[in-house]
């Protein structure tokens, strides 16, 4: 029997990764079993262990893959940092909804990731995506404010988890479907809009700042 290729093994694990995320999108991580995915990608078993000890780590090269191919399609950093932030959530927002492998495994790692102990590995990685979703975030607003589009006594931290959070109702709005997707943006951009005087969103001022004594009043 002839050998496989490299060229042969990458199909083999390619029709994996494809077989399990449309397993796992439709049965969560926990109730996945191994027999499952090899059906789903029309391999054997063996070949499924062939490559991978375990589910999880299929699951793993799944997200590395689809983060891969987000990092080539992630749009470049604009000249103004507000309008980076605008184009990064709506390049987001459209990949939602785009079918693709970035659009299931970005839906199985907050949809159907079950929150128990069998699938730590797994969460770890979704809370890594968040805190680099935030570091971006965070230091787009600081180059903003750098620029002067946004007012220097602006709480980067607050703003950033505002920004963030927001997405997670917009994703849930994008569940209604396509049509969602103009409303979305325009929420996004009001959003962006509105930084500038939301007074809410500046940094606390210190009790003491700016206060004067004045003879008598101590």
């Amino acid at each position: 029997m002839a050998r496989k290729t490299k060229e042969d093994s990458q199909k083999t694990r390619d029709a994996i990764l494809d077989g399990a995320e449309r397993v796992f999108l439709a049965k969560g991580i926990a109730n996945t079993t191994m027999a499952e995915i090899a059906d789903a990608a029309g391999v054997s078993r063996g070949a499924v262990y062939g490559h991978y000890d375990n589910k999880l780590q299929v699951c793993q090269a799944m997200i590395d893959r689809a983060f891969a191919l987000d990092a080539l399609r992630f749009p470049a950093q604009r000249g103004s940092a507000c309008d980076t932030l605008l184009t990064a959530g709506c390049y987001y927002l459209a990949q939602f909804l785009e079918p693709g492998s970035p659009q299931r495994v970005s839906q199985i790692l907050y949809l159907k990731c079950e929150q128990i102990e069998e699938n730590r590995s797994v969460l770890r990685r979704r809370e890594m995506a968040d805190r680099l979703t935030m570091h971006y975030t965070r230091r787009q607003l600081r180059r903003a404010i750098a620029q002067g589009e946004l007012p220097a006594a602006l709480d980067v931290g607050l703003t950033a988890e505002y920004l963030v959070y927001l997405f997670t109702g917009l994703y849930e709005l994008l569940e209604n479907g396509p049509a969602t997707l103009p409303r979305c943006e325009r929420i996004l951009r009001g959003a962006l809009e509105g930084l500038p005087h939301a007074a809410s969103l500046r940094a606390p001022i210190p009790h003491d700042a700016g206060s004067t004594t004045t003879p008598g009043s101590a």
